[in-house]
């Protein structure tokens, strides 16, 4: 009896064994990483993250999401549905920093928010972080935009989309943000592959989100490549302008150069004006859509300023001195609105520097609505908010 004790002894031993060495090549061989990996793509952001495009873009590490949290319907009438979530690799041991490529954030929110008034003191809708330079239009589809900002070892990149819901669905918005940590040197953006990773990961979650929340959206086509902005080197003279900045003209030393991107069907676009030193002094802006419907928000409703167009009022000039105007567009519940921020208070300006702003607005203004199909803006002019 007793050999055939050891002998089961010894047989629950090997067992073990090899249960505890299955457990360390699972462990030591990547699968926990993977399985925690897995569960939180899965998860996170109510389940509408590209798991694959994730991984293409932040690599095969172990990824743990964050700031994740959802709320509201894109059906629902009083709160707009806000989806949040973060992605990002693990810190590295003891060290408290993220390892390599960096982390994301993506949102998706309903259009319009319907509960503004909770959120006076909150932006409705994440912002394009587009540094000093116009976002590049998405394109192959999609009505959407790509723009990067670089700071020293620390590149940012925000991709948008917006889709056109089914009618009496709203709209949604994705974004997509990517900080990446660098060595000094190019940005990793300007590596195609992986500025198309990221950009991906917008294009994706926006198709899985439609089908998540009823859009029943009308999307784009699979992502080949994502647009590079236009850097601080490419600008053109004013003469030579074809995108956002066409028409615009030039003015002595003090417009001189200009950087824009190509005119498309984007919910927002910039055009930057700068003198002879490269310094910006003009910037136009056109806003659709939810950017439309935020930006007055950001400009009036936040602030405490009263709003204008509870009046009537069409164009004019803000608190902060910059002139605005307004188009009707056919698909959006909200107009588009126009800004131009002047280098100056134009209080303190020449009539000739008020009537310059004026006609460059205007002249932005009216080519961005017609691309989009839009009717005319309202004329320009100097009003305040009464």
């Amino acid at each position: 009896m007793a050999p055939m004790k050891r002998w089961a002894a010894g047989a629950g031993a090997g067992a073990g064994a090899l249960v505890v060495l299955a457990g360390g090549v699972f462990w030591f061989g990547g699968g926990y990483d993977r399985w925690s990996t897995d569960r939180a793509l899965t998860s996170a952001c109510d389940g509408v993250l590209p798991a694959d495009g994730i991984r293409a873009a932040l690599g095969e590490r172990r990824l743990k999401s964050f700031a994740d949290r959802s709320e509201g319907g894109l059906d629902d009438p009083t709160t707009s549905l806000r989806v949040t979530c973060g992605i990002s690799r693990e810190p590295g041991e003891n060290t408290g920093k993220n390892v390599g490529e960096g982390s994301v954030t993506v949102t998706v929110n309903g259009v319009p928010t319907p509960d503004r008034e909770d959120r006076r003191y909150e932006s409705l809708y994440p912002n394009v972080r587009a540094g000093s330079l116009p976002p590049a239009p998405l394109g192959q589809g999609w009505n959407g935009v790509f723009a990067t900002s670089d700071s020293g070892t620390d590149t940012e990149a925000t991709t948008a989309v917006l889709l056109d819901c089914a009618p009496d669905r709203g709209d949604l918005l994705v974004t997509v943000e990517a900080d990446v940590d660098h060595p000094l040197g190019d940005s990793p953006f300007d590596n195609p592959e992986r500025r198309t990773a990221f950009a991906r990961i917008a294009t994706e979650t926006a198709a899985d989100a439609s089908r998540r929340y009823g859009c029943d959206a009308e999307l784009g086509e699979p992502l080949k490549t994502a647009p590079l902005p236009v850097n601080e080197d490419e600008y053109v003279a004013p003469a030579d302008t074809e995108g956002t900045c066409a028409g615009i003209a030039a003015r002595g030393k003090t417009v001189t150069r200009a950087w824009e991107s190509e005119r498309g069907t984007a919910p927002y676009e910039t055009c930057v004006l700068g003198d002879t030193r490269g310094d910006t002094t003009y910037l136009a802006t056109a806003h659709y859509g939810p950017y439309a419907e935020g930006a007055l928000h950001d400009y009036v409703e936040r602030p405490g300023d009263p709003d204008p167009t509870e009046t009537g009022q069409r164009s004019g000039v803000l608190r902060n001195r910059s002139y605005w105007t307004m188009a009707d567009c056919p698909t959006d519940s909200a107009p588009a609105f126009y800004t131009l921020s002047t280098p100056r208070d134009e209080e303190k300006g020449t009539k000739s520097d008020r009537a310059y702003a004026l006609a460059t607005l205007k002249t932005f203004a009216e080519r961005s609505a017609k691309t989009h199909g839009c009717a005319a803006p309202a004329e320009p002019s100097g009003k305040e908010a009464s």
